[in-house]
């Protein structure tokens, strides 16, 4: 009896810090990636990803903390994966992620996807990246949004290449119609979800980011997302993967599923990359 008492305590204690305390816990969490193409052209950059925002009606704690972390970093690139929006969010959702956007500044530039989330009103999520009514992109912020398209810059006489794939790219499961990726410099790949990574040559100079599956929200050994499948890529749930030249990175995001809105070992993350050869 006594047991069977501590059993339920500890399940509700469990419970309530994954409810009320882990979900506001954002962690800067910091990735090297060694690849010396990758370390020769972006050196000391600091490159910062966050994804699955998952804004409603008001900013949540953890997605006002992410933007403090984000802003005290400085970053030059901010990479954006999806999901600002609560799922099936409402007009003021929108205005509400919308306004969170445009208070992240990069120094080279942000660039972002789109998220399955994002767009449950067509006429709203088009006023993300463009004026509202307009075919024009946005001016109260400096985000820069791929569908299938493709961003050269350069770094110190040294271009590389940001592709954003769109968001039906984790129905098709690999680069589908995106745009061809130059063979001769490094890219970054923005994809919500993370299934485009199986189709990519190992041997290219490649880092992809995505977010969608939240790390699972709660600790599981990854052979039970593997079972359970209840994310596009099971096998690539939460973390940094690599295979020769090519990697990827999984982010567990800043906020929760509706349905499931708890976190317990997995929470929530702005993640800043570093680069080794």
């Amino acid at each position: 009896m006594w047991t069977l008492a501590v059993i339920i305590f500890i399940g509700l204690i469990i419970t309530l810090y994954g409810y009320f305390v882990e979900p506001g816990t954002v962690r800067l969490k910091t990735i090297k990636i060694r690849n010396v193409s990758l370390a020769s052209t972006f050196g000391d950059f600091k490159i910062v990803l966050i994804s699955d925002l998952h804004i409603g009606d008001n900013w949540s704690t953890s997605a006002t903390r992410a933007l403090k972390i984000v802003n005290g970093i400085k970053p030059d690139l901010i990479m954006l994966t999806g999901d600002y929006l609560k799922w099936k969010g409402n007009k003021s959702g929108y205005d509400n992620a919308i306004n969170y956007l445009s208070h992240l500044n990069a120094s080279i530039g942000v660039y972002a996807v789109m998220g399955d989330s994002d767009c449950f009103v067509s006429t709203k999520s088009c006023d993300l990246c463009h004026k509202e009514g307009s075919i024009f992109p946005e001016t109260h912020n400096k985000i820069k949004f791929l569908s299938n398209s493709q961003a050269i810059l350069e770094n110190k006489g040294k271009k590389f290449a940001i592709s954003g794939m769109k968001k039906d790219s984790r129905d098709i499961g690999d680069l589908g119609s995106a745009p061809s990726m130059p063979a001769d410099i490094p890219n970054i790949i923005l994809s919500h979800s993370s299934l485009v990574y199986r189709s990519i040559d190992a041997n290219r100079n490649v880092l992809v980011l995505s977010g969608d599956t939240h790390g699972g929200q709660v600790y599981l050994p990854e052979f039970i997302w593997k079972i359970i499948k209840i994310k596009p890529d099971p096998e690539h749930m939460y973390g940094l993967y690599k295979d020769k030249n090519k990697a990827l990175y999984v982010t567990s995001g800043i906020g929760t599923s509706a349905k499931f809105p708890i976190r317990i070992g997995v929470p929530p993350e702005v993640v800043l990359f570093k680069f080794n050869e």
